[in-house]
């Protein structure tokens, strides 16, 4: 099947539109239009341009040739016989959207993937990073032009700051085309290497994102951050409005070094200003420009670790308070549907004050998860772990939804009752469903969402961090990224019978108690 790239570059040369028309008709970027004719970027499901170039494209079609050409290219999809009746520019768009989201999807499978890499490169674990700054004496105004000039004046903006004795916040924004960042290798890890620098000296980062980005985009850009974010030294924003674009601006504020700042319209120019400040008085006026903007902001994400385990368990009480459907997807059962007798069990075998604390907290919590069953969907994916791992008890409970350091293994007797309360809700609650996926590409990690409310997303290898998120973008690109997971709905009743007989041939295999009482919580599985 013709990627969306593919079929946009095939209209465009029938029509014979070139990059700055068809951007002029759709009122965006020429070099977006590039970038999606070369498939370095992929529309979301709802991109409300592909409407407005499906109408271009049908009313450029005039001649017999260019209608015959576009109706011969929808035999590659789901068009093959298309109905004479429905207009042409109705076609044209069905045609373009059927491998919309392949972008988001690409873009959150990253990330996660990324995530996973970034827990073995920590900033505090990671090795000292020297970049050669600059060391020359600044003026109070400086200039730079274009993108190499805007490269220059990054790199004296952070040795300015590298320089200053005393920590301080960065306060940064920047809505401008990110070439300048992303365009050179060699210049994004010289970048890199001096932030990093920076944290470790003590200084702290707010920062501004722009989520009117196309996703994949913004998920990358978010990306290259992860490392810095689980640091515990970045508070991330957004603004939460829909802004034209048109005018774009960059704004780094060191409060105590200086300000970077320039400003584009949108496209970008070969000769943009960029100017570095650093007369007090001007740092102070932009410093409070920044944060009137950033009062308008609301917090994008915040972080979690076991370090802030209590505020954790306020946001998920309100997270999973919040009505609405919810897909979860781990590398193992969810705790929400341990049955009472395995969290008395659980705690039996370890009666230390933060497991009490937790499985207490869990009893609160399955309780309010069956309740809300009733009338909300819950859906599990996840893989079946071996047969020797369960006997030979391996397998940690799934409290990654919690980020804590405590690791409790099942004994084969707990595993084998968790199953059947599986099943249990399997037989006796439609609204819930359990995916058994063959194999989940990125191990660890943990995706769980709730439609239109928010996601908890992170990685539960020690040690665990969990990311919360409630900008209504990300969280539908994540809810859509399981929803690509899961087989066809209308298909519902065949797989739910095929996991219960799954469920069932595995937990036979299992004692139903167990003949030894030596399993042990901690860092190491019991043997």
């Amino acid at each position: 099947m013709l990627r969306f790239a593919d079929k946009l570059d095939l209209l465009m040369n029938v029509t014979r539109t070139s990059n700055s028309l068809l951007a002029r008709q759709t009122v965006l970027d020429a070099s977006f239009i590039s970038r999606l004719r070369r498939g370095e970027r992929t529309p979301p499901r709802d991109a409300s341009y592909i409407r407005t170039m499906s109408t271009y494209f049908a009313r450029s079609c005039k001649a017999d040739y260019q209608k015959a050409a576009v109706l011969g290219a929808f035999a590659d999809g789901s068009l093959y016989n298309p109905n004479p009746a429905i207009p042409l520019a109705d076609l044209i768009e069905r045609w373009l959207r059927e491998d919309t989201g392949e972008g988001e999807q690409r873009a959150i499978g990253e990330f996660l993937d990324g995530l996973t890499r970034s827990q073995s490169d920590r900033p505090g674990e990671m090795p000292s990073l020297q970049a050669e700054g600059v060391s020359r004496s600044v003026d109070q105004i400086e200039t730079y032009y274009g993108i190499q000039g805007k490269r220059e004046g990054v790199l004296t903006f952070l040795s300015l700051v590298l320089q200053n004795p005393r920590p301080q916040t960065l306060l940064l924004y920047s809505d401008e085309d990110l070439d300048w960042l992303t365009g050179k290798p060699e210049f994004t890890s010289q970048w890199a290497a001096l932030m990093l620098q920076l944290l470790s000296q003590g200084n702290r980062i707010q920062i501004i994102h722009n989520v009117n980005r196309d996703l994949d985009e913004m998920m990358a850009g978010i990306r290259g951050w992860v490392p810095i974010y689980m640091s515990g030294a970045v508070e991330p924003y957004y603004y939460p409005r829909t802004r034209d674009g048109l005018f774009r601006r960059t704004l780094f504020i060191a409060p105590e070094s200086g300000v970077l700042t320039s400003s584009s319209v949108r496209g970008g120019s070969p000769h943009a200003l960029t100017l570095l400040l650093t007369a007090p008085e001007t740092v102070r006026a932009l410093a409070g420009e920044y944060h009137d903007f950033l009062a308008l902001c609301r917090p994008l994400m915040r972080i979690f670790t076991h370090h802030n385990q209590a505020d954790y368990l306020l946001t998920l009480s309100e997270f999973e308070g919040e009505s609405g459907d919810t897909i979860i997807k781990s590398d193992r059962p969810t705790s929400l549907t341990l049955p009472p007798d395995v969290v008395a069990s659980l705690a039996a075998r370890d009666d230390s004050a933060p497991v009490g604390q937790l499985l207490s907290y869990q009893q609160t919590r399955i309780a309010a998860f069956e309740q809300r069953l009733l009338d909300h969907h819950f859906t599990e994916i996840f893989p079946l772990p071996s047969l020797e791992d369960i006997l030979a008890g391996q397998i940690a409970v799934n409290f990654c939804d919690i980020p804590d350091q405590t690791r409790i293994f099942y004994t084969p007797g707990e595993f084998h009752r968790h199953l059947h309360n599986i099943i249990r809700l399997l037989k006796t609650c439609g609204n819930y469903h359990v995916y058994l996926a063959e194999a989940l590409k990125l191990r660890g990690s943990l995706v769980y969402v709730k439609d239109n409310v928010g996601v908890l997303v992170g990685n539960i290898e020690t040690p665990p961090v969990v990311f919360a998120i409630n900008e209504a973008n990300m969280t539908t690109a994540f809810w859509d990224y399981l929803q690509a997971i899961l087989p066809d709905q209308r298909n519902e009743a065949t797989w739910r019978a095929q996991t219960i007989t799954e469920l069932e041939a595995l937990a036979a295999r299992l004692p139903a108690t167990d003949i030894f009482t030596n399993f042990d919580s901690g860092s190491e599985s019991p043997t």
